[in-house]
């Protein structure tokens, strides 16, 4: 325990998020990409319900822009996919 608040200590703020779930989130945005590929939906598609263009929706894809809760469970319904059916990061 020590160790890790230790590192969280010497982290500047913009990199905890990156520290502690990289791997994760970059999991879940692979997992967004191949769904949408899989559906046959374009970047430009879901850009549009989100109200975004698809240079923005790529960026976000791309893990460039920040994808918070409230995109990702609206992307998750255009997908048409359950929340608890949604699988972004096998387990090792």
């Amino acid at each position: 325990m020590l160790k890790i608040c230790t590192t969280f200590v010497f982290l500047k703020k913009k990199d905890f998020f990156t520290y502690f779930v990289k791997d994760e989130y970059e999991a879940i945005l692979k997992n967004l990409i191949s769904i949408r590929k899989e559906k046959g939906i374009t970047q430009y598609q879901v850009g549009k319900r989100l109200g975004l263009s698809d240079n923005a929706y790529s960026k976000l894809e791309n893990g460039h822009i920040k994808l918070d809760a409230q995109w990702f469970l609206f992307i998750l319904k255009i997908f048409d996919i359950n929340l608890k059916d949604f699988k972004g990061f096998k387990k090792n």
